[in-house]
């Protein structure tokens, strides 16, 4: 007999499709199939099929009929271009983006989803037209220059690069900016011939992050004495910990295959296998474009509290917390962070509005072309580590690592010292930038 089909209404629907994406996918598709949807609910059927049902047939047809009844359709224009490229079809993902893009005038996150598109397509020139009409806007002015510095390097065109590149760094002291940038721009100088312009740059960063080893050592200048936090011993804690690079994961990725791929060579029996949180999730398609998060006017006033560095300091951020757990435990929360601060504690917030929102990634911590999504916590971790675990042969665990705040094991395979691993890793061997290392293989020395 089959399982009854508990029936949500599509309003309903679009507030609890991240809390329960099943019960939710399995109401809309009931609808569907009867006949009995609107357009609202059709296409974020579509964007459901795609990430949490993995039915590419029953996505792109929801996708396409619910553009076909609203050109606006935001999560069906994502469900559908998202699709094309994972068919490789560039073209087609491009004039996707571009009517939509067309028929939601008034969001500018299109101009990014739309120019990455056209980098996929190889239409480097159009995608520069449309980056340089970004770089006039505020919000998108980092994420443009830092895309028209890349298609300039790959084209060979140094000076360009170093042009973008500069107007990168001079935005800061904003935070987006980070060491990579002043570190790639330095390289820049230094290849085209000008030592002492890579000296200064090198000289600026250092003056920004002054605990920085890889600034140091571009210097030829020993390593700062003073760090965020105590050198982890490798020796002596007898293990060693090997970050490893990966193809940048995202919801077309078997994060299986890639991390399997990755660490082919290197892991061995015994080993512990770290993968970071927001690609795990990416993976599993807990990752939201831009251009389809409209913030609330509570998103827009909380985020203002939370202080300039964090998950949730932007009204995106803040509005994908609303999301994941819901308004009033948001709210719930933000009043008992107010009393914690009176109170001179921390993390109020969190422990009430629920660990996922603390695992919310918004545009600083995410790799172009992600660095305008919003990317949850994952899904199930301690499911998806055993699943990694018995395909890989190897303990996994699941790590959300700072070098400011430490390492938390959100979830693991069942033989994972889940405080022994977050120990090993509380300075972060991955990186907190853009170094594109989501994996760390921990090997004992014994």
């Amino acid at each position: 007999m089959a399982t009854p089909v508990i029936k949500i209404h599509s309003r309903r629907a679009r507030r609890l499709w991240l809390r329960e994406p099943n019960a939710v996918l399995a109401s809309l598709q009931y609808d569907f199939d009867e006949g009995a949807i609107d357009a609202p609910g059709m296409s974020l059927l579509s964007w459901l099929a795609f990430t949490t049902g993995g039915d590419l047939i029953l996505a792109e047809h929801a996708a396409r009929r619910a553009i076909d009844l609203d050109p606006a359709s935001r999560f069906a224009a994502a469900t559908l271009s998202e699709i094309l490229r994972y068919r490789s079809d560039f073209d087609g993902a491009v004039e996707v983006l571009r009517k939509a893009r067309a028929a939601n005038p008034g969001i500018a996150w299109y101009d990014l989803s739309l120019a990455d598109a056209l980098i996929d397509a190889k239409r480097y020139e159009e995608a520069t037209w449309v980056l340089e009409e970004a770089v006039e806007s505020p919000d998108l002015k980092r994420h443009a220059l830092k895309r028209l510095a890349r298609i300039s390097l790959d084209k060979g065109e140094i000076e360009v690069a170093i042009q973008w590149q500069s107007a990168l760094i001079d935005l800061a002291p904003n935070y987006l900016v980070y060491a990579n940038d002043y570190l790639t721009l330095a390289e820049l100088y230094s290849g085209n011939g000008d030592s002492e312009l890579a000296e200064a740059v090198l000289r600026k960063a250092q003056g920004i992050y002054p605990r920085n080893e890889e600034i140091s050592e571009a210097l030829g200048e020993p390593a700062p004495v003073a760090a965020a936090r105590p050198r982890f011993d490798e020796d002596a804690a007898g293990v060693r910990r090997i970050p490893v690079r990966t193809p940048l994961i995202t919801s077309r990725s078997d994060l299986i295959s890639v991390v399997d791929a990755a660490t082919t060579s290197i892991r061995r029996p015994g080993d512990i296998i770290a993968v970071s949180e927001s690609p795990a999730a990416a993976s599993q398609g807990r990752v939201l474009p831009l251009e389809l998060i409209k913030p609330s006017l509570i998103a827009k006033i909380l985020c203002r509290y939370v202080g300039k560095i964090g998950p949730l300091h932007s009204p995106a951020g803040m509005q994908g917390a609303i999301l994941d757990v819901g308004a009033t435990r948001v709210l719930a929360g933000a009043v008992a962070g107010a009393f914690g601060k009176l109170m001179g504690r921390k993390g109020w917030f969190y422990k009430i509005a629920g660990p996922s929102t603390a695992m919310i990634d918004d545009v600083a911590a995410c790799l172009p072309p992600l660095d305008h999504h919003v990317i949850f916590g994952p899904s199930q971790p301690d499911s998806l580590a055993s699943r990694l675990a018995g395909a890989l042969g190897c303990e996994v665990a699941i790590v959300d690592a700072n070098h400011l705040t430490g390492a938390w094991v959100v979830g693991a395979s069942d033989g994972v010292n889940r405080s022994w691993v977050e120990e090993v890793l509380a300075d972060n061997p991955a990186g907190n930038e853009d170094e594109q290392t989501p994996v760390v293989v921990i090997q004992s020395l014994n």
